[in-house]
Parts: structure tokens; sequence; C-alpha cells
């Protein structure tokens, strides 16, 4: 006995379980520490100095482990670390039960989901669930948190869901919020809970609690957020968004709100939704709807009263489908209204039908398209002049393209269209207007001598008004036209650049429409009078330079010029020119260690010579940008610093404009103009926006400040970065604050 109590031992010991594994075979305990002592009268194990512990998946260190042979417990004093599969938790005492499983740890600490969870006493009452007393969780990693929520009782599904009741948000050990219960996800995949959510108090809305929600995970492949915000002026709002992924077959989401407003005792709401889906062999199905009560219905719920407002609503729904040996089809619905200008716009419905391209012998092609439509349009100023419009119309078109010939290929295209509007107003019949439409198009294309695209096309139109006694319009055109590239290499060795390329492509085209007088279906061709008779030219200029040392390819600029000759009143269109440039392509970014500058630089100008007076319009209007930024990354503490600049001016005869923005970083602080206009014609800027933001370990503050014209709003909050739903802010104080 006194030998087996004194002895010590450096190597780990392996003891045989007492009951069977759930394999053939026993299971095996494996222990060790510097130094391990027996106690054979009461079949103990005493593990001093690094000991370990090991059985199955779970391991425990600690400074000291007393292992009961019999009763196959462990008891673990100081520097205790227990881990499974599952769990991974430290303290300063555990006794734990290796066939039961079951055990209880102090002072326990464990990683969760985006933080960490504390308690006086965890019980581990089954695998991956544990029963805390007197537990904090935190997103702070600091021995002492900064913040944390307390509860007396907690249960923590691992990598699921921790269940409080109550639960006390402490700010420095100080109380500050508190709730009967609250279901906190604690796992790295979607879980269903409670969330955070947010009070304060409003002029218009009164004192309110907002966001109050429940996450519910449908399954893998679908969710839904359930929303209330309860306001004691207004009443409570109830929300919804559901969003559901099964790629490849359907996705979409959903979103809506309701409320009974308490002081106007209007039912106002929203419902919008997008859905796509593939389903019956190929068929694919896409919608979007959008309802509103009224338009002001969303700005004044929103936080922001600078929101942007949207004045239209736009639903459709549209089914395709390839459809073997034949073709393609697809019908939609959609109906578009404009609440500024009272307009509204249905299609009820269009569809089209297209045949696909065959080939016909001699390797020509034909493609072949149908379409129609039944459009609804309405208008009404203020309920004072109501307008309605039906127009139902159908088209064909017919397309024949030859194989590519020596002399070039041929595309022939005939389209025939048709159109009945009745028009409306007030309900009574207004007119009718049946319009009947054909187009012919004959055009060739070559490439000669590999250097020269040539296009040479014959088009005849006509048109008719069922309803009148008017003839036939019928239009005739002709059109030639040419381009071609002119190269050269500049041995050019200045600015970082290692030779320039010039490219020259003009455009050279021909249109010819002579004057037709209206006389039976083709109508009498006057050749020596034409309609209109127009040559024009286009030049596009293209600089292209080799920069650096690597001789990287960039484009440095191009000019464009353009003009046409009438034929017939034998004058020149304005002249007009195009420059951009980009000066500071040839030098591209520097990365010198963890520093990275770049600079970007563009300039747009046109402008236009009038021939008639010799003399250049007046208007020549120059839009120039301009970016920069010097930034330091380190890498050690996730930090970027430094600053970015953004400069954007357009100058003209009616315009004179400057927008920016900024944002200077240093560790712990940003502050970002993220917007500036001023006018230099008005002297005024027509709008801003500020943010100071300011790091504090596990929280973050910022304050902003927007300007819009006449209107401006400014915030402020202090929120925890990982859980930026609880924060104290505007909305918190907003009775006691001036402004909007």
């Amino acid at each position: 006995m006194l030998f087996w109590a004194l002895l010590l031992l450096t190597q780990p010991f392996p003891v045989a379980a007492a009951q069977e594994s759930d394999t053939t075979g026993s299971d095996i305990i494996w222990y060790g520490g510097q130094r391990v002592i027996f106690f054979a009268k009461r079949n103990e194990v005493l593990l001093l100095d690094s000991a370990w512990v090991r059985y199955r998946d779970m391991s425990v260190y600690s400074d000291s482990i007393r292992y009961d042979i019999k009763a196959r417990t462990l008891t673990c004093h100081k520097d205790v670390r227990f881990r499974t599969s599952t769990e991974d938790i430290t303290g300063s005492l555990l006794m734990y039960n290796v066939d039961t499983r079951r055990g209880m740890m102090r002072t326990a600490r464990t990683g969760v989901e985006n933080g960490f969870l504390a308690a006086n006493e965890a019980w581990l009452v089954k695998e991956r669930v544990l029963n805390a007393r007197r537990a904090e969780y935190t997103t702070c990693e600091l021995a002492h948190p900064h913040y944390a929520f307390y509860g007396p009782r907690v249960k923590l599904f691992m990598d699921d869901i921790a269940v409080a009741e109550p639960v006390v948000l402490r700010i420095w050990r100080v109380p500050v919020l508190a709730a009967p219960f609250w279901l906190v996800p604690v796992a790295s995949k979607r879980k269903s809970g409670l969330m955070p959510f947010k009070v304060g108090n409003a002029r218009d809305q009164g004192y309110f609690a907002k966001g109050i929600s429940y996450y519910w995970v449908i399954n893998d492949y679908s969710d839904i957020t359930f929303y209330t915000d309860i306001m004691t002026k207004k009443g409570v709002q109830f929300r919804t968004e559901g969003v559901y992924i099964v790629k490849p077959f359907a996705q979409g989401s959903v979103q809506g709100s309701f409320i009974r407003e308490w002081d106007t005792k209007r039912r106002r709401y929203s419902l919008n939704g997008e859905h796509a889906s593939r389903f019956l062999f190929g068929t694919e199905l896409r919608a979007r709807g959008e309802f509103l009560s009224d338009t002001s219905y969303a700005p004044e719920y929103a936080e922001e009263r600078l929101d942007w407002l949207r004045q239209d609503m736009f639903s459709f729904a549209e089914v395709s489908r390839r459809i073997r040996n034949i073709g393609s089809f697809s019908a939609r619905v959609e109906d578009r209204r404009d609440f500024i200008r009272h307009t509204r716009r249905l299609n009820l419905p269009g569809a089209t039908l297209g045949l696909g391209t065959r080939t016909l012998p001699g390797r020509w092609t034909i493609t072949p398209n149908l379409s129609f439509s039944r459009v609804l349009e309405f208008a009404d100023s203020a309920g004072t002049d109501t307008a309605l419009s039906r127009r139902p119309a159908g088209g064909i078109s017919l397309s024949l393209g030859s194989p590519d010939y020596p002399f070039g290929n041929i595309d022939i295209s005939q389209s025939f269209h048709y159109a009945d509007r009745q028009n409306y107003r007030r309900n009574r019949f207004a007119g009718r207007s049946r319009q009947f439409s054909d187009e012919t198009r004959f055009q060739t294309g070559q490439r000669l001598f590999g250097v020269f695209n040539t296009y040479e096309a014959l088009s005849f139109r006509q048109s008719d008004n069922l309803d009148d006694t008017l003839p036939l319009s019928p239009e005739y055109a002709a059109d030639l036209g040419t381009s071609f590239s002119l190269y050269r290499v500049w041995g050019l060795e200045r600015l970082n650049m290692h030779g320039l390329l010039h490219t020259v492509t003009p455009n050279i085209g021909l249109t010819w429409e002579p004057a037709v007088t209206p006389k039976g279906l083709f109508g009498h061709i006057q050749p020596l009078d034409s309609a209109r008779a127009q040559l024009t030219l286009l030049v596009n200029n293209g600089f292209q330079a080799k920069v650096g040392p690597e001789k990287q390819k960039r484009d440095i600029g191009s000019a464009t010029f353009s003009t046409s000759w009438n034929l017939r009143t034998r004058r020149l269109s304005p002249i007009l020119a195009g420059v951009s440039i980009t000066p500071l392509a040839p030098f591209p970014a520097r990365d010198t260690g963890p520093v990275r500058i770049r600079a970007d630089m563009r300039i747009d100008a046109s402008g236009s010579f009038l021939p008639d007076s010799m003399r250049l319009a007046r208007d020549i209007p120059v839009a120039t940008s301009f970016s920069w930024e010097m930034t330091r990354h380190d890498t050690l503490h996730k930090t970027e610093t430094g600053i970015r600049l953004n400069l954007s001016h357009s100058f003209g005869q009616l315009h004179n404009m400057l927008t920016g923005s900024v944002s200077i970083a240093i560790p712990g602080w940003r502050l970002s103009l993220n917007s500036l206009g001023y006018n230099f014609r008005d002297r005024r800027l027509t709008d801003y926006s500020l943010t100071l933001w300011k790091d504090l370990h596990c929280w973050e503050a910022f304050v902003n400040l927007n300007r819009l014209g006449a209107k401006w709003t400014y915030d402020f909050a202090v929120q925890i970065k990982k859980l930026p739903e609880v924060k104290f802010g505007k909305s918190t104080f907003r009775t006691f604050l001036p402004g909007p």
C-alpha cells in the first residue's frame, strides 16, 4: 500500500472500463499527469500537475483530477477545461460522471456564436444541454466585460438557443433594461428565436417599442420574421418578412405591414413580394407584386424622413417556356402606377411566341415571331378629368438570314403590326383609331480586303389609319455605310509610358429617302426628288499605352468627332466633338508593404462647332471626376487607417456643381463626409451627409448629420457591434431633443 501511495509516474496509464462500449470490445479511460498517485483501498487515482483524462470524445484538463474508479466520477480542481465534440467549457471546479455524462462546473465560461457565456454554476444535464445559474452572455472578450445580459436561470442548448428568465442588460454591472424572459439564438446556423428590440419616444408616435420580433426558421430553405411595433399614439403595427430559396427550383421574398391607427381610425397596409420558379418540365415563372394603401404610409413610419420615397408601383407576372422543336413562349401581365402624374398602365396580357431559328436549304435560316398585347391606360388629374384608353395590338415578324458568301451575307426581314385604340373620357366613348403598319428590309454586309466593313440596306415602310379616308403612307429608304481602322504606334518613352498606340476608325454613312406620292399600295416614287438625303461622318480616336515596368496596356483617352451633310439643303450640321482622357492612367496603384496609394482621374468634355455662324457653341460641358486613397492595413489588429477622397465637378453654361466625399480613418475613429454638394452658380450647399464613428471595443458610437435641400435630420447612437439592434440613441431620447 505504501508503495502504491508514493508511486510517482510520468507516463500515462490505461485503465480498463467496467462497462462495454457501444461497439465490440471495452471502452478505455486514458489519463496522465506529471504525478499519478493510486489509492488502492478507495479505488481512486489522483492526478497532479498538468493532469488530463480522455474518454471517448471527452477530454478534461486541470491542475488536479481525482478519479473514482468504482463510481466512475471525476473531481477536477483549478483551471479546468472540459471538451467534447460539442462543448468547450472552462471553470474552477468540475464534478463529472463519465457513464451518465452529467456533471457540474463552477465559474464556468464557454464560447457561443458571436459571444461568451459565463455562469457561477453550469450543470451538464445531458449532452449538448447546460443549465446555468447566475449566467451572463456578452460579445466582449474581456475578463470584466463592458456589458452583459444577465439571467439568474438560463438553459443553453449548445449550437442552438439560450433561454433566460428573467433577463437584465447590465452595463458596467449597472442594470439598464429588463425583460421577464428572452430567447437568444447562439448557433452558427440559422435558429428560431426572439430578437432584440428598441424603445424610445417620437412626437407623432408617442412612446414606442419597435422591432419586438420572432425569427422562425421554417426549414433549411425558408424563414420568416414577425415584428410588432407598439406606439402609444398610433397603435400597434404588425410587420412580417419572409424569404425562401430552393435553387434551382424557386426563390422569393415577401414583406408586409398593417396598422389600424388609433388617432385617425384608418386601416393602412403595404404588401410586396417577388417570386421566381421553374416547374412543369422547364416552365419558368417570374412575378413581382406591390400594394399600398397610400403613398405616404411608408415615409410616415420610416426611421429617417429623408428616405427615398417611391412615387410609383409596379407589379407583373410572366410565364415562359421553351417548347421543344417549336421555339419559346412567354405571357406577361403587368400593372404600373405613377402617383405624381395620376396615371396607370395595365397590360392584360402580353404574349410572344418565338418559333426559333430554322435551317432552310442552302444553309439559310428563318426566324418567325408572333406577339400580342392588350394595354389599358388610365389618367386621372386629381379626380377632375378621367381618361381611359384601350389598345389591343398584335404583330408578326419574319427574318431570313443567309450563310457567309464570298461577297458577304444577306438579311431579309418582314414585319406586320396592328393596333386598335379606343379612347374614353369620363366613361364616355371619345374616338377610335385602328392603325396598320408593315416594314420590309433587305440588308447585306461585307468585309472587303479584310479591312473595310461595309453594309447596304433597302427598306420599305407603310402605315394606314383604317378609320379615315386618307391613302396609305408608304416610305422608302436606302442606306450605305463603311468603316475601317488605321493604326500607328508612337515610340514614346515619357511619363511612365513605353509606346503609344493611336487608333483611328472612320464611319461613313449615306441615307436617301425619295419623295413618295400616295397612290395605291406602294405609292409613286419620285426618284429626282428626295424627302431625305444625308451623308454622315463619325471618327473615333482611341489612345492606348504600355505603362510601368511590366508594360501593362491601359486606355488613356479617346476623342470622337461627328457631323452630317444634308444633300437636299446643302447644309452642314453642327460638328460635335467629345473628348475623354484619364491623365493618371500611366501611374497605377502603388503598394509599399501594408500601405496602398491609388489615384484616378477622368475628364470628359463635349462641344460643337456651328458652321452657319462659324463659331463655337456657347455650352461646352466638362465633367471631371477624381479619386485618391492612401490606406494602411494592419493585419494583426484587423484595422485599416488612411484617407479616401472622391470629387466630381460638372461645368456648363447653366450649371457649375461640385459633389464629393471624403473618409478619414485613424485607430478607433472614422470621420466620413458621405456626400457634399455645392452649387457655384447659386453659391450654396445643396446637400451634405456627415458621419462620425468611434470604436468602443465591443460597442460603437456614431453621429449622423444629413441635409437635402431645405430638409435636415440628425441621429446618434451607441450600439453593440455584433448586436446592432441593441442601441441607445436619438430614438430613445427623442422627446427631449430638438429638430426632426
